[in-house]
């Protein structure tokens, strides 16, 4: 997940970090299929990697998911 290119000016993107003032790191939070944790309404949190554009600047965010559980 290292390399990106960015959707409008068609550049390498550089890998950046975005903070929020030291609350701690960024994250998605997703549904757990089914189980006890899903019932509490408990989620589970994928990791943010930040992109940045020495172009224009426009900044996107990538979620760390893993793409071979089933659906």
């Amino acid at each position: 997940m290292d390399e990106r290119r960015c959707p409008d000016c068609d550049v390498q993107m550089k890998k950046t970090r975005v903070t929020a003032e030291g609350i701690g790191d960024l994250y998605v939070e997703t549904d757990r299929d089914g189980g006890v944790l899903s019932q509490l309404g408990i989620g589970y949190q994928n990791p943010l990697h930040a992109f940045l554009c020495p172009e224009c600047g426009i900044t996107t965010l990538y979620a760390d998911i893993d793409t071979t559980e089933s659906e």
